[in-house]
């Protein structure tokens, strides 16, 4: 090689090099998580993905129950869903239910856009600490930097849990999303979550949810208002649960 075919190679390098490294002090990221990813059921084993139980505490959990058995006997009452109110974090992170999840990656920024509500989430890459004096919100307050091949991102500020989701106003969650190989060597995503809340639980747990893309899979409208409205014009009004607190 010639000492300028030797220069410019280094050059290249470097120019290359220093891309990589502006992309990911922007927050872009050494991985490409965007697109389209649809919530699946089953691990990178093939075997379904059952949540741990959460360690609730003794007085948590006897609320729980006594909350179960009121929804289990009258689900039209005491399901959130109904009254087309968001889920609150972590829980949209951790559907099965047939609802893609859109990431979208920008300098400085991630952003997930979930079907099921129209819920947007955005995870900040810039550096920041999370404000002081935040109003908890239904998806929380994110922050998150790259380990590797692994975003990392850190929720705090999340509102009051709905009815069924218990959680203290200093829960904080930390997930962990890369991509990995199933056992077919196909491409998953996977979500590891780790809650905290000493309020709530009497320890520290985790969870893992995981993701497929699939060709041709697009974000749908999801309109559940709509469903209310019809609720109001056929004189059901009734059923709908925040009419009833």
């Amino acid at each position: 090689m010639t000492r300028f075919a030797q220069t410019l190679a280094v050059f290249v390098l470097g120019l290359a090099l220093l891309r990589a490294g502006g992309a990911m002090a922007a927050g872009i990221g050494p991985v490409d998580l965007s697109g389209v990813w649809m919530p699946t059921a089953l691990g990178p084993d093939g075997n379904r993905n059952r949540s741990a139980k959460p360690p609730y505490l003794p007085a948590v959990q006897t609320a729980y129950d006594a909350y179960r058995a009121r929804a289990d006997a009258n689900p039209e009452e005491y399901d959130n869903a109904r009254s087309c109110l968001p889920y609150v974090m972590p829980r949209p992170m951790l559907l099965v239910a047939q609802y893609p999840l859109e990431i979208v990656q920008t300098a400085g920024r991630v952003t997930m856009i979930f079907e099921l509500h129209n819920d947007v989430r955005r995870i900040y890459m810039d550096g920041r600490s999370p404000p002081m004096g935040l109003r908890p919100s239904w998806m929380g307050y994110s922050v998150g930097h790259w380990e590797g091949d692994t975003l990392v991102v850190r929720t705090t500020s999340v509102r009051d849990g709905t009815v069924g989701e218990p959680h203290g106003p200093d829960m904080a969650i930390t997930e962990r999303l890369r991509l990995i190989k199933d056992k077919d060597n196909m491409t998953m995503l996977e979500d590891e979550l780790t809650i905290e809340d000493p309020a709530t639980y009497s320890e520290p747990f985790k969870l893992r949810n995981f993701f497929r893309q699939h060709a041709g899979v697009e974000i749908g409208e999801y309109f559940c208002s709509e469903d209310l409205w019809q609720q109001n014009l056929s004189g059901n009004a009734s059923k709908i649960p925040w009419r009833n607190n």
